[in-house]
């Protein structure tokens, strides 16, 4: 229920609803795709992770002022945490690294009184860490999936689906695979190819689905830290 109050009243500020309003965009859009042009995979990528920071964040917050932890002292007063042994404001903090370890620190500083709730888990898997390793690896600063341009010119050229690639290697695959070839060419006054691009997704749709799934997770961590911390307060 605390959920369904205006974001300012909220336990956490507002931070786990509107992580669930990017994750369930990024639902949609999935499932129609279309909606999205020809570079979806993009912003359905960004609403998922920045659905899994945005959890991470309500989750810290939670944990904050239940158990009435004192955050890194600040001159503003605002949340902010220890990172490398340097203080950081919550909101400035993008890398969900930093934020899962924080709150991986949370749970086992807390962990005697958690383990007497019923029906919950507080067990982090190491396959959520190696994703959320994985996520930091691509997209640590926020910024891959919403900019055509960022600092990393290598990563960016991983965004697009169409890639340059060798037009007498399409054609053989086109004779040798049962996968369908997608294929974009320009050629000149007499036919002959001048650059030859492949429409491929399967790098694009790996990552997203390891962004799918660690949202889906987070978003079942934070379902039942609300319902154990909050909704029982």
């Amino acid at each position: 229920m605390d959920m369904m109050l205006p974001l300012y009243l909220q336990y956490d500020s507002g931070f786990g609803a509107i992580a669930d309003s990017f994750k369930f965009s990024a639902d949609a859009l999935e499932k129609n795709p279309e909606a999205g042009g020809l570079h979806s995979h993009l912003p359905t990528s960004f609403l998922f992770r920045h659905s899994v920071e945005l959890y991470l964040k309500s989750c810290i917050i939670i944990f904050h002022r239940k158990f009435d932890i004192p955050y890194a002292d600040t001159a503003s007063g605002e949340a902010a945490i220890l990172i490398g042994g340097r203080c950081k404001l919550l909101k400035d903090i993008h890398a969900l690294l930093p934020l899962y370890s924080h709150l991986k620190s949370l749970i086992d500083l807390n962990i005697e009184f958690l383990s007497t709730l019923k029906d919950a888990d507080w067990d982090l898997s190491s396959d959520l860490e190696s994703r959320v390793k994985q996520i930091d690896g691509m997209d640590a600063s926020s910024t891959f999936f919403r900019y055509p341009v960022t600092k990393d010119k290598s990563k960016d050229k991983q965004k697009s689906t169409v890639q340059p690639k060798d037009w007498e290697s399409m054609v053989e695959s086109m004779h040798n695979s049962t996968k369908r070839v997608k294929a974009f060419l320009f050629v000149d006054d007499d036919y002959n190819v001048v650059e030859a691009f492949n429409h491929d997704d399967e790098k694009v749709s790996a990552l997203t689905k390891i962004l799918r799934a660690t949202a889906e997770d987070f978003c079942g961590l934070h379902m039942m830290i609300v319902w154990k911390l909050v909704e029982r307060r």
